[in-house]
């Protein structure tokens, strides 16, 4: 372990140690996210530290509850406990006040149950008695049941089955939860069939597990074929419903060794699903050791050949060792077959014995790639996975064959590949011509990828995503914006764009010099200076115009234009006020302006005096009676939060308006301890010629401010 890692573990441990109950519970919560962090397959830093943890937990629980401690506490002995800590968990189940705290003890129960090899009688009957306490809520009574789920015992199962007849559907459904497990169901199968049968069948996730678990596994891929044979129909039925493990291998061998290929798929099926043979045995062990007479029965399988059973035999040894002989097998069936399904499975079994083979097998490399131009073949899509992720750069030939002559599916796929393993550099322009022959979109998104955008870059544009810009030259200067680097070619590209005719053009070039994605990721803050000017340009014109009358964007529509330059002019609000100020004011739209109004807000947070312009700008616009009476009393609602002391003249002027709303907002904005007294009179003057029954909210605000500052 490094030192740092030492280091942490040390500064850990300490927190568990502390006296202080919220640095312990801290550490507790901490240990347990680390652990839950697991799922994502990372390491948990602290388990070395885990029995450590454990004590600190016990600790905590045999202490006074300090906010959430007990419940941090239970958490961690959920998945920590032993069976010494039985009493312990017992302690707090009794004394849990309320339903979430019984459920984390009842969780924490649940663990230290199993950890003994004879259950704590003490919390075994603490538990026993929750469940059967017909005064609890029926999700009390349901998670103590689940304390019991691991627990193997006579007198847990005859409980289950009493709990089982309750009146309660949610009762019946969770204790026929327990006794649907493969082994308990060999006992218990016609009575939870019999429970099941009286459920609607909306009766919730738990309730159609249930049902499926009454069905049984049939197969994998023979689930509509019923055998003829009325002994192999026996066998089967044994196999999906055993009622001992002697029974359920006997139908298993007897499927396995028959002459009938639907059986023996079968047969191989079950043993391959996690459904399947290991999960109704109990013991697992016995179905380990059948495992070479089945990959011997799957290859002589492919040998004979018994087609309709080939894909469960190919499905069977794909996920196991290759063998020297695999290669000429898999060659016989991909020659022969005429199932999608087994060419599939074919091409994943070739991908093991490729991986396997020091020396790739170039007859099995041709024949992978024959299928992807075979117009009857299925599964083209993934041979060319298993080419590209088998042989890396020693694909390209077939993948740029692929390019060259696949549909368009097969193409994006090949694209996909190719740059997966670094074939961008290699065969770019082929690449790029594949790319742009598929126009707006791309046929196929292999992985949720979007192959253009591995080709050219991104982004494409933030509001005209797709659009593809007519002119040669315009598509060009977009196709160098959206590479990786930054250079004098992408300021001329960029120039080339902003001074264009084209709106559509203008627009993508200011997605990409405010975006975080564009300029900025390629070059830094000062990736955007030289085009500052003509940019300021641009957001000034496109926010004085009408929306688009470009073709418009396929998602944003004719405003994509406003929505390009009102993010454009976000970024550049605070060192350009008086651009703002403008905006404000000559606005295009109200939407514009609404959006031009919450920049200023922004402006206003970090600033320390307001600019006189912005200031100018926002008066005119709450005196103006030709704008919307809301944005008027915006206006003057920012002039109030305004820094420094500029807006007073605004707000004044406003005063005069014959509007009783704006009155009241600009006198409200009047009333700060260093302006009031300077403007009292006039203040009064309004407050008395406001109407006194049904105001306005704003009047009856001022007026009480007004009479609370007198002196």
């Amino acid at each position: 372990m490094s030192g740092d890692g030492k280091s942490r573990l040390g500064e850990f441990s300490a927190r568990l140690e502390s006296d202080e109950i919220d640095v312990v519970r801290e550490a507790l919560d901490e240990y347990q996210q680390a652990q839950a962090d697991t799922r994502w397959g990372v390491d948990n830093p602290y388990w070395p530290l885990a029995n450590e943890v454990r004590f600190a937990a016990r600790a905590l629980l045999g202490r006074p509850p300090s906010g959430s401690s007990h419940d941090s506490a239970l958490t961690v002995m959920w998945h920590l406990a032993k069976e010494e800590d039985a009493d312990l968990i017992a302690d707090a189940l009794e004394r849990a006040t309320d339903a979430g705290e019984r459920e984390t003890a009842l969780l924490a129960a649940g663990t230290a149950l199993t950890e003994g090899e004879e259950p704590n009688r003490r919390l075994l009957a603490l538990i026993t008695a929750m469940v059967l306490d017909e005064s609890l809520d029926v999700q009390d009574r349901r998670d103590a049941m689940r304390a019991l789920d691991d627990l193997d015992l006579p007198e847990v199962e005859d409980l289950i089955v009493g709990v089982s007849e309750s009146p309660e559907r949610e009762l019946q459904v969770c204790a026929a939860g327990y006794l649907a497990t493969p082994l308990r169901l060999r006992v218990h199968r016609d009575h939870v069939r019999r429970l099941a049968e009286t459920w609607p069948q909306d009766a919730g996730w738990e309730a159609e597990q249930i049902r499926e678990a009454l069905e049984g596994f049939h197969s994998i891929f023979w689930k509509n074929t019923e055998l003829d044979d009325p002994v192999l129909r026996r066998a089967h039925e044994e196999l999906m419903f055993p009622l001992s493990d002697e029974g359920c291998l006997r139908a298993f061998a007897t499927l396995l060794r028959s002459e009938s290929p639907v059986a023996v798929g079968i047969a191989l099926d079950h043993y391959e699903s996690s459904k399947g043979l290991p999960h109704v045995l109990q013991d697992e062990e016995r179905a380990d050791a059948c495992l070479p007479e089945v990959l011997a029965r799957a290859r002589e399988v492919l040998r004979r050949p018994m087609s309709p059973a080939e894909v469960s035999a190919l499905n069977m040894i794909k996920g196991r060792p290759a063998e020297p002989g695999d290669a000429d097998l898999l060659l016989d069936v991909l020659t022969r077959t005429g199932s999608d399904a087994a060419r599939s499975e074919a091409i994943w079994m070739a991908r093991g014995v490729l991986d396997k083979a020091e020396v790739k097998d170039d007859r099995l490399v041709a024949a992978l790639g024959e299928l992807i131009f075979d117009p009857s073949a299925g599964p083209k899509e993934t041979a060319i996975r298993v080419l590209a992720e088998s042989l890396g750069a020693d694909a390209d030939d077939i993948l740029l064959r692929a390019l060259r002559e696949g549909e368009p599916k097969v193409q994006a796929t090949a694209s996909y590949y190719l740059i997966r393993t670094g074939g961008l550099e290699r065969h770019r322009v082929i690449l790029e011509e594949v790319a742009e022959s598929w126009g707006e979109r791309p046929p196929l998104l292999p992985w949720g990828q979007n192959p253009i955008e591995m080709i050219f870059g991104t982004p494409h544009s933030i509001h005209w995503e797709g659009h593809r810009l007519a002119d040669p030259d315009l598509y060009r200067a977009h196709k160098r914006l959206r590479a990786p680097t930054v250079d004098e070619s992408y300021h001329q590209a960029l120039r080339a764009l902003l001074e264009s005719d084209d709106q559509a053009a203008v627009g993508i070039a200011l997605d990409h010099w405010w975006s975080p994605d564009g300029a900025m990721k390629r070059g830094g803050e000062q990736a955007r200076e030289p085009e500052r000017a003509l940019v300021l340009d641009r957001i000034r014109e496109m926010l004085r115009q009408p929306a688009s009358q470009a073709k418009p964007s396929r998602t944003y529509g004719p405003e994509a234009m406003h929505l390009t330059a009102l993010s454009a002019l976000e970024v550049v609000a605070a060192r350009e006020p008086s651009l703002l100020a403008e905006i404000v004011e000559a606005a295009a739209s109200d939407y514009v302006r609404r959006r031009a109004l919450d920049a200023v807000e922004a402006v206003f947070t970090d600033a320390e005096e307001t600019d006189l312009w912005l200031v100018e700008s926002l008066g005119n616009v709450a005196c103006e009676k030709n704008v919307p009476l809301h944005d008027r009393v915006r206006a003057l609602e920012l002039l109030d939060e305004s820094p420094g002391s500029n807006s007073v003249d605004a707000l004044l002027r406003a005063t005069r308006c014959p509007e009783v709303e704006v009155q009241a907002v600009a006198a409200w904005g009047l009333m700060w301890e260093e302006v009031i007294e300077d403007h009292r009179a006039i203040l009064e003057e309004l407050s008395a010629s406001w109407p006194v029954k049904d105001a306005p909210w704003e009047v009856m605000r001022a007026r009480d401010m007004l009479n609370a500052t007198k002196k």
